[in-house]
């Protein structure tokens, strides 16, 4: 018997299925969209509440009368920077979504961070040891390693009380924080590591980067 092809058939499958596909990636650019809105407004919020430890600080000029606040505060501050972070990172890793401006008001709230834990740091005499994580995502091989290494160095050093702060700053995303960050601190060089204000060029591993931040604590 001889079979005959049903050309409209076909045509019709053919439509239907490129109609899923492109509603499937509307839906994907829509979710998308939605994430990034929503990092945009947890990056506002912090922002706000930066701005109220930075007024209280300014009130009360060098007082440590309210270290307990700045602590908890900064405390609270730190994780929410450190979502941001990983919902960044998972945008552009898994989901290939890059927002280059946001990305630059993020590390506008970081740098704040960064510089608010420094002088609750002095004031109050914190001992958390801040680290600094310079990369690149344009041309680094190791830059993505050594975040892992990092991660693996601060979860060994909780587990003997030396509590250590992450910041990460793109130094070629074109971020005037980033880069007079990496100007303050000498960095040639992707990846490199800032620990309590001293520069470690190139590549370290774990059990390297917990010495470094025992000499440095």
């Amino acid at each position: 018997m001889k079979r005959t092809v049903s050309v409209p058939i076909y045509a019709a499958a053919f439509a239907i299925s490129l109609a899923i596909f492109l509603v499937g990636i509307y839906i994907g650019t829509l979710i998308d969209q939605a994430n990034i809105r929503s990092i945009s407004d947890d990056v506002s919020n912090i922002s706000e509440k930066v701005a109220s430890i930075q007024l209280l600080l300014l009130a009360e000029g060098n007082s440590s009368a309210f270290c307990p606040v700045y602590s908890s505060s900064l405390d609270s501050i730190d994780g929410d920077v450190e979502r941001i972070g990983y919902k960044l990172t998972y945008l552009e890793d898994e989901k290939g979504v890059y927002d280059a401006e946001l990305k630059k008001k993020y590390f506008i709230v970081e740098a704040e961070s960064y510089l608010l834990s420094q002088k609750v740091r002095s004031l109050c005499g914190d001992d958390s040891v801040l680290l600094i994580n310079f990369y690149s995502n344009a041309d680094c091989e190791r830059c993505r390693d050594q975040g892992v290494e990092i991660l693996k160095a601060r979860d060994a050093l909780s587990s003997s009380g030396i509590d250590v702060k992450l910041f990460s700053f793109d130094g070629e995303i074109g971020s005037p924080v980033a880069e007079a960050f990496a100007m303050q601190y000498n960095v040639t060089s992707y990846p490199s590591v800032v620990i309590n204000g001293r520069t470690y060029g190139g590549f370290k591993g774990s059990d390297d980067l917990q010495a470094y931040i025992k000499v440095n604590k």
